[in-house]
């Protein structure tokens, strides 16, 4: 293995910024696995902020606490840590050199699955409509209104899915679907109301599907009826929770949902009428809630739709020859940087499924960026609300 004494000043400091983005890559996808799995809030948090200064620390490994000699590991006085660490830094070279870019251009280059017919959206900009009033009070509202915050620009995405199996009859199926509303003062009541007005105009869909995270405080349970409550379906509104919501009281949030007119599902299943032809619905709340669904009694020959709050139950979804999950959680990651994209994604596959449309068999899998965050920031990756149309093409 070569040493850092091959290499001059310049080449020295190019080869530590390249293993600075490789250590900053396997560490924030460490934290984004991480953040998938059902661990306690304040666990996760300690392990954030430390994740934040081991990142910020590499670039001053070689050097040591009050020793500048170059380019050595002069901290590391242990022959064996030292190397150790040298190691390290050589693997984080190869990550940040050639596996990284690798698999950003896979992203760039990946194929639109088959299913996708269509997509378009339309995005409103609810701060320019009503002004200050969408800020709301929420105890990190000032972050909403940072230069190049789309929080308040909302994508509403009309995607034309044609499925393996669809039922003649659901021909021009429609399901309005929505995620990770997060509510908490900030988008303020306003900007929910005027989305829903939106929602509620025009044709009436099939369905509507609430994927999970509606609050991030106890006191905006009281924000559920009055506002989705104003939604319905023709055929039916169907609803799960997500992990934000276990901090909540559950169960209060299940009551509030049911008052809203929703069936929650929970980890289970039901059997519905929808257009003359029966439909399986099943609700995913893992890894949060457990067990997950047991689909073992399930009637074969039916349609399987399942509303899924994490995408990280797709492979889970293809071997129960789900023909459509529907799924929020991710919410586009938040902060998409230009060619990169995706950043912190708190799933276990890190920034695999982190919005969009993906399909393995006959299973396709539709993930939203959501309507919020309990951080109000959004950078390059706008709220979305979901408008599908299902076709046999």
């Amino acid at each position: 293995m070569p040493t850092w004494k091959m290499f001059n000043e310049s080449a020295f400091f190019i080869l530590l910024g390249v293993a600075w983005i490789g250590h900053a890559y396997l560490w924030t996808g460490l934290l984004n696995h991480l953040y998938g799995r059902p661990i306690p809030k304040p666990l996760l948090k300690v392990w954030r902020l430390f994740t934040g200064v081991a990142i910020l620390a590499l670039p001053f490994l070689p050097w040591g606490i009050g020793s500048y000699e170059f380019p050595q590991f002069a901290f590391f006085r242990n022959e064996i840590v030292g190397r150790f660490f040298e190691n390290y830094i050589w693997f984080c070279v190869f990550v940040g050199g050639m596996f990284f870019p690798a698999v950003t251009l896979y992203r760039i280059l990946r194929r639109v699955p088959r299913a996708v017919v269509s997509e378009r959206s339309d995005t409103v900009d609810y701060k320019k409509e009503l002004g200050r009033v969408v800020v709301g009070d929420g105890k990190l509202r000032r972050l909403s209104t940072l230069p190049f915050n789309d929080v308040f620009k909302v994508d509403f995405t009309e995607l034309s899915l044609a499925l393996e199996k669809l039922p003649a009859a659901w021909e021009g199926l429609r399901i309005d679907v929505l995620s990770d509303l997060h509510f908490c003062g900030t988008p303020s009541k306003a900007f929910f109301d005027r989305v829903i007005d939106r929602l509620t105009e025009g044709p009436k869909p099939d369905l509507v599907v609430l994927a999970g995270d509606y609050v991030d405080t106890d006191r905006h349970r009281e924000w559920i009826v009055p506002i989705l409550g104003r939604l319905s379906g023709i055929e039916g509104q169907f609803a799960i929770l997500g992990n934000h919501d276990a901090y909540h009281d559950p169960e209060a949030v299940r009551a509030e949902l049911r008052a809203a007119g929703y069936a929650v599902l929970g980890n289970s299943w039901t059997e519905v009428d929808i257009r003359g032809t029966r439909c399986v619905i099943i609700g995913h709340e893992g890894p949060w809630f457990r067990p997950v669904p047991n689909l073992s009694h399930v009637p074969s020959g039916s349609f399987r739709l399942c509303i899924s709050h994490s995408p990280d139950s797709f492979a889970w979804a293809v071997a129960n020859r789900i023909g459509l999950m529907l799924c929020g959680h991710v919410h586009g990651g938040q902060i998409r940087v230009p060619v990169i994209g995706s950043i912190f994604v708190p799933s276990i596959y890190g920034r695999r499924f982190d919005m969009g449309v993906f399909q393995s068999r006959s299973t396709v899998m539709a993930v939203g960026r959501g309507l919020s965050g309990k951080e109000p920031l959004r950078f390059r990756c706008r709220p979305q609300v979901l408008r599908l149309q299902l076709t046999t093409r």
